[in-house]
């Protein structure tokens, strides 16, 4: 309880901050909206161009799109500041304060910034879901609904593990944060369906950094009822908690590597 309170107390320091320059935050939100606007556009180019694509339809892969900016933007408002920690705060020393409190120091870089940039892919993905599933064959039911809501669940955990372990990495190395943008970039590759790519691709995709068995596979199974739903619901819970003890585990080790570097 006390790490809960805790974890509110970073949080609404994070607003107040943020919230010194509205107009800088408003933008920021109103940027991560257009970027994606803009995205979904391509999409819609290149459907023009292809009328199907390995028999998705536009609404599909919009809906597809839309979902699979759910997951990403949880991440996105949570665990942002890992990305500072790959790129920069080992290396300038940033993190020397986070070793001087009595706090874990995974659980200090995770509270104390949330971001609300967050917010803008959240809003694209929630009305990209919603305006495509009017057209689209769904039949909705329990199990449906509950395979949605897990696979958003565990691909934010997912990804925010893979953050940890790739930004992790920072501590031997004082940075990581090319080779966690390159892992992070394979998200990208589950906003098309994954049938559309080739063997090593999907194999990579589905059990090396499973992006697509959060984002990609339940979508399609939704469309085409490729597997049992209850199955893939405990597939994705078991791998999304393995990945996170992972996570935990490996940030561990290597933060006893850390060594401030004298900036």
């Amino acid at each position: 309880m006390n790490y809960i309170k805790l974890y509110f107390s970073y949080i609404k320091r994070s607003f107040i901050s943020r919230l010194e320059y509205k107009k800088d935050t408003f933008i920021s939100i109103l940027s991560f909206l257009f970027t994606n606007v803009f995205s979904i556009l391509s999409i819609y180019f290149i459907i023009q161009s292809i009328p199907s694509l390995k028999g998705w339809d536009m609404c599909q892969l919009g809906f597809l799109y839309g979902f699979s900016m759910l997951a990403v933007s949880i991440d996105h408002l949570f665990t942002d500041d890992l990305w500072l920690v790959a790129y920069r705060k080992v290396q300038t020393g940033e993190l020397d304060k986070y070793f001087l409190r009595p706090i874990p120091v995974l659980f200090q870089v995770i509270a104390e910034v949330f971001q609300p940039e967050g917010f803008g892919e959240l809003i694209v993905g929630i009305t990209m879901v919603t305006t495509c599933s009017f057209f689209v064959n769904i039949t909705w039911s329990v199990e449906i609904i509950l395979l949605l809501i897990i696979s958003v669940l565990c691909g934010a955990l997912l990804i925010s593990s893979l953050k940890i372990i790739f930004a992790s990495l920072a501590f031997p190395f004082k940075r990581s944060g090319q080779l966690l943008q390159i892992v992070y970039n394979f998200i990208s590759y589950t906003r098309y369906p994954i049938s559309i790519f080739p063997g090593f691709i999907k194999s990579f995709l589905t059990f090396i950094l499973p992006f697509a068995l959060f984002i990609s596979i339940p979508v399609e199974v939704i469309f085409f009822s490729t597997m049992n739903v209850y199955i893939l619901i405990i597939i994705e819970i078991g791998v999304a908690i393995g990945f996170f003890v992972l996570s935990l585990f490996i940030w561990h080790i290597l933060e006893k590597k850390y060594q401030s570097s004298g900036s």
